[in-house]
């Protein structure tokens, strides 16, 4: 496995445990206070390494080009 495939399989996994956070915070999935702020916190922190490795798979494609 090279470096982009890895950095796509990273980028996968990421969105899908993302989408597994949505769905406990929209269908009421949510016990306690200190979950919620768990999963707010998980989140925030997905949110930014989906971005960040956005904009370096970006990058990578216009080097590639």
């Amino acid at each position: 496995m090279d470096g982009l495939q890895l950095a796509q399989s990273l980028q996968r996994l990421a969105k899908e445990r993302r989408e597994m956070v949505l769905e406990v915070l929209e269908h009421d999935g949510v016990q306690s206070m200190e979950q919620y702020r768990e999963l707010m916190g998980m989140l925030k922190t997905l949110n930014y390494f989906l971005q960040e490795l956005s904009s370096l798979l970006n990058e990578q494609e216009q080097f590639d080009d």
